[in-house]
This record gives C-alpha cells, structure tokens and sequence, in this order.
C-alpha cells in the first residue's frame, strides 16, 4: 500500500469514527423526541409541536405510548418508558395508507410547482415550467428521497421551485423514512399491541426536532464560509483570465488558434442555497441546487465545508442504526447492525481509494499521472477538482453511494473502472450499508430477519428474533423488502438497454456505455440519485422508466416493511432460552454479511460482468 493511499484511509477512518462518536448521543436523542420522552428540546419546542400536529389533524394521545416496550432479551437493560405518544397509534395497513397517501400529495404539490413555475413568484432568472416528463421524474425523484436530477437546477429550475418544491421535500421525504424505520422498531418491540405508531405525528417530531436544528446549523456554517442564502437573480461578473470555445464548443485557451469565440464573462448562480445544501446531505437527499452538486465552490467552498457535509452524509443512517438497540431494550443489537454496516463500508472505501489512487494501466503507463506520495493530488484526478483532491474524492463516492445520499463533489462518470464497481454494489445492495434516512435500517432488518431464518434452520430452531417467532408470513415480507429494490434496478435496465436508438443514448458504446445504463437504473431503483452523467437523462423514456423505478423501489419495501412490523407487533414476546440463537454475536454479524453479499452477488453480478467489470479486464489486457 503506498504512503497516499494509506494517508487516504486513515482519514477516511477518522471521518468515520467522528461521525460514530457523534451519533451515539444523537441515537439516544432520537429515541427521546420521537417517542415522546421529556427533553429540553421538548420543552422549547412542545408548542410548535402541538400546534403543528393539530395542523395536520392529530390530536395529542394519553401516555399509553406508541413505542417501545421491555425487551425481549432478559439480559438486556429495559427499554425506554413511554412517553407521551400523539394520537392513537395505527396499525401497519392505517401507516401504510397514510405513507402513500403522503407520497401522493407531496407528488401532485410539486409536479404542480415545477410545471407550473414560469407564473410563480421568485423566478428572477424567467425560466419557464418543465415539460410533464422531466417534472414527473422530477417529482418522483424527491418525494421518494432519491433526488435523481434529469436538469441542471441553475439553468432550469426558479427559486420557488427550489426552495418551496425541492428543498421542502428534502425535509418531508427523510421525515417519511424516519416514521417508517421507528414504526419498525416498534413493531419488533411491541407487546402483542399490534400497533406501530402514529405515521403523522412521527413526520412532525422527524422535521421539528430532528432535521430542523441539524440542517440549520450546517447552514450556518455553509453561509459563514461563502456558500449563497440569498433570493437576488443571478450575477455576471468578469474572469480575472479569459477563455476561449473552439467550433466544437470545447473549452480552449484564449490564444488558441482552434478558438472561434472569446469568453471574458461568466453568469454565478445565486439564490437560497445554503439551506439547501445542508438538508440535501443530513437527510440523504443528494440533490445539488447547482449541476456540480458538491464540486461546486458555490455549494462547497471549503475544506470544512467539504468534511462537515462528507460527515453529515451518514450521520442520521448511523444514529438510527444505534437507536435500534435503544428501541428494542438491547444496544448489543444495535452495536451487531453497525459492525455489519463498518466491515462493507471500510471494503467499499478502501477499493474506492486504492482504485482511485492506482489510476488504470493506461494513465499510468510512463508516468502520464503522479503516482507518487509528495503530499500533493496523485493518482486518477480526471474529472476531480484540484483543491478536494483524489482521497476526498473516493471517500466522498464510497460514503454517498453506500448511505444513498447521492450528492457528489467529483465526476463518477471519469472513476476508474473498480472506482465505478463499489459505488454500483453499494447501490445495488438496497440500501443496507447504513442506506437512506430509516428505509436503510429497514433493509438492514430485512437482511437480518432473513438471516435468522436461515441460520435457525441450519441448527433445527425455530426461528426468532428479539423474542418474536418468525414465521412465514414475516419471511415473504422480509424476502420482498430484500430483493424488490434489485428486480425494479434489473426491470428499469432492461426496459433502457432495449430502447430504441436514441431513446436511451448515453456518451459511449460497449461495456461503459452499458455501465452508464445500469449505474442510471441502478441509482432510481436504489434511491441513489448519483449518476455516471454520459446518458441523456432528460428524455421522456428515460424520465418515465426512472420516475416509475423511484415509486416502485421506495415504495414496495417500505410496504413489506411495515407489513412485517405489524406482523411482529401482534406477537407476544417470549423470554429467550438456553438454545436462542444470539444475534448480537461476531458470528452472526458474520453469517449476516455472507447473507448480504451472497443477495447482491446473485442479483447483480450478472449485470455487472457486462459493464464496470468487462471495462476493467478490457483495460488491463
């Protein structure tokens, strides 16, 4: 390993380890507010609380609770008393139907806005409405967390449609996933209620003690540090040194014989961004309020800007993921998930880096890239901007694909070939490395409950988890939940990769131009948002395909998630015995990464072999 790839990945370790340090306490504090539990957030913000769940029709409940209960591991410490819960409780096929009917207003709301923005206010820049392709993917995209983006946001979209339509929903969508992994939590610690918490009431405490007080203080930061807040149109200023386009509209020196135009101007974006840009990476949105997204130095002027949003990236997933063993009266459980969580993540980055650093035969060859360790920028640094560097830039990749944010603060499309691979797994996955605001522990449930089969079957034991039996009925849901995100990613890229010519056009033929078609389906199915940029995005097919695989890849687990929560929670706890099998071992978190990767393998190697993989033997020979 050389000095630059090892400098690389203690860094990556240090960024990690900070964000676990801070989302330990954090895991308790969502625990506390989302349960009702007296805090001194509470106390500030109790009447806003209440008057916001009046808004929405929820009055507030009696102290019953909707939440979390006495383990199911003698052993364990108890779990949190209830608090005070809001409304009554639902059962799982009431949450389900106010989840969907959520999605369906946030949907209809913003199509209407993006559509309609030409004759909306705070349009300084006179853009007019989308077409009703882009604006339905558009749509799809950010009420379902997956802020796939078809158009540049700078050139196309108006203020209103940003701060009221997209930035509203960055807030809305994580505080829907929320619900549903808390409505999980519950579910499996339940004593037989059959309830799972109340979906309206979840959202609120989500948004108002949760996304709310993070997302302003990064913005903060992001305002201090130069990152635009403003609703003034846009700037023209002068280049300090003037460029050039040739004919083919190539960017060029100004004395260059091939240029045909001089530039001496440029257009800066400005507007809210700021406020954007923060709950875009602690919700795991992604989406950029400029087309650079992160590599923007309107969005990502600094060094810390650049480590506080790397490190907001997982912050929620892994609070969530700890919050697990809070709800369920046994933080071992918890501690087993993330352990699972930090072994593929610190595989995916370390590739990522390696990958990155080694550059391809072909750049290497004869020294046409530095390779070397003299504390400047080495390695692969196409497509990457100079002051982030190649290290950074790899984390940055491993993090947002595994956590599915999506946001990015260098080119995928110009990653090597393996650079490519692990950021495509981690998609494919579903989720399960930490994943998206709450649907990334569901799925890492699902792969536990699935786990727990299995292994109990190997050693002749029923099969229980925390106490609740595990019967068929919660396999099929846990098995849909698992496998639904892949068949909707191997659906969308067949309907892509059989398209017409010129329906689905991406930049290059053979394997990479396959690549850049799956890594699109891949990203919509997996509620990534990334994207390798050589496919024509912004085409009615590829719109609709992506918009329909967000819907379907959001949507579906979550039903089989809160199918399986209600099932559970109509399950009396039985105390564990002599023969209960231990998830909270190594050998468990073992069992559950084989489990893991032996999914992703089935499902995705296959498509993989034909892109990235092909592309990678093809450049070594």
């Amino acid at each position: 390993m050389s000095a630059t790839v090892g400098a690389a990945l203690v860094q990556a370790a240090a960024l990690v380890a900070l964000v676990l340090a801070c989302a330990l306490p954090l895991s308790g504090y969502l625990v506390n507010v989302m349960e009702g539990h007296p805090t001194p957030a509470r106390r500030l913000l109790g009447p806003v609380e209440r008057v916001a769940l009046r808004l929405v029709g929820v009055g507030a409940g009696s102290d019953a609770g909707a939440s979390a209960t006495p383990s199911a591991v003698p052993s364990a410490p108890a779990a949190p008393a209830s608090g005070e819960a809001a409304g009554d409780p639902m059962g799982w096929k009431r949450f389900l139907a106010s989840v969907l009917l959520f999605t369906a207003v946030g949907f209809a709301g913003l199509l209407a806005i993006l559509m309609g923005q030409g004759v909306l206010p705070a349009n300084p820049e006179g853009f007019p409405g989308l077409p009703f392709d882009t604006a339905f993917n558009l749509a799809a995209s950010f009420v379902t967390n997956t802020d796939w983006q078809p158009v540049a946001g700078e050139s196309s979209l108006s203020y209103f449609s940003q701060a009221v339509g997209l930035a509203v929903q960055n807030f809305l969508s994580p505080a829907a996933g929320i619900a549903v992994a808390f409505a999980l939590m519950r579910g499996i610690a339940a004593p037989g209620t059959g309830t799972v918490g109340n979906f309206f009431a979840d959202v609120v405490r989500a948004v108002l003690y949760v996304l709310l007080p993070l997302s302003l203080a990064l913005a903060l930061v992001g305002v201090w540090q130069g990152t635009p807040q403003t609703f003034q149109g846009y700037e023209t200023v002068q280049l300090l040194e003037p460029v050039a386009v040739d004919a083919d509209g190539n960017v060029v020196a100004a004395d260059d014989a091939a240029a045909v135009q001089t530039v001496t101007e440029a257009v800066v974006p400005l507007g809210p961004q700021a406020s954007q840009v923060s709950v875009k990476q602690l919700g795991t949105n992604g989406g950029g309020f400029n087309g650079a997204n992160s590599a923007s130095a309107l969005e990502n002027p600094t060094p810390l800007t650049n480590l506080l949003q790397c490190a907001a990236i997982p912050l929620l997933p892994f609070a969530l993921v700890l919050a697990f063993g809070r709800m369920v009266g046994d933080r071992r459980q918890g501690r087993a998930l993330m352990a699972a969580v930090l072994v593929l993540l610190a595989a995916g980055t370390a590739t990522v880096v390696a990958a990155e650093f080694a550059a391809t035969p072909q750049l290497a060859a004869g020294g046409a890239v530095y390779l070397g360790d003299l504390g400047q920028s080495a390695g692969n640094m196409a497509g990457k901007e100079v002051r982030i560097g190649v290290g950074e830039s790899a984390t940055w990749a491993a993090l947002t694909t595994a956590i599915a944010n999506g946001s990015s603060n260098a080119s995928l499309e110009a990653m090597t070939p393996v650079g490519t691979l692990a950021p495509l797994v981690f998609i494919g996955l579903g989720e399960v490395v930490g994943g998206g605001a709450g649907t990334g522990l569901a799925g890492l449930v699902g792969f536990t409950v699935l786990t727990v089969f299995i292994a109990s079957l190997m050693v002749g034991r029923s099969p229980e988890y925390l106490g609740k039996k595990i019967g068929p009925a919660e396999m099929r849901m846990a098995t849909i939940a698992v496998v639904a995100p892949a068949l909707v990613i191997l659906a969308g890229a067949t309907v892509l990769a059989l398209a017409p010519a010129g329906a689905a056009a991406t930049g290059e033929g053979g394997p990479f131009g396959f690549s850049e078609l799956l890594y699109a389906a891949t990203s919509a199915g997996g509620n990534n948002g990334s994207a390798l940029a050589g496919l024509d995005a912004n085409v009615p097919l590829v719109n609709y395909v992506l918009g329909a695989e967000m819907l379907l890849g959001r949507l579906v687990p979550i039903a089989a998630v809160l199918a399986l929560a209600g099932s559970l929670a109509e399950r009396a706890a039985q105390p564990a015995g002599a023969g209960t099998l231990s998830t909270a071992s190594p050998l468990f978190v073992g069992l559950l990464l084989v489990i893991i990767v032996l999914v992703g393998a089935l499902t995705l190697l296959p498509a993989l072999a034909l892109g990235p993989v092909a592309e990678a033997v093809a450049g070594a020979l």
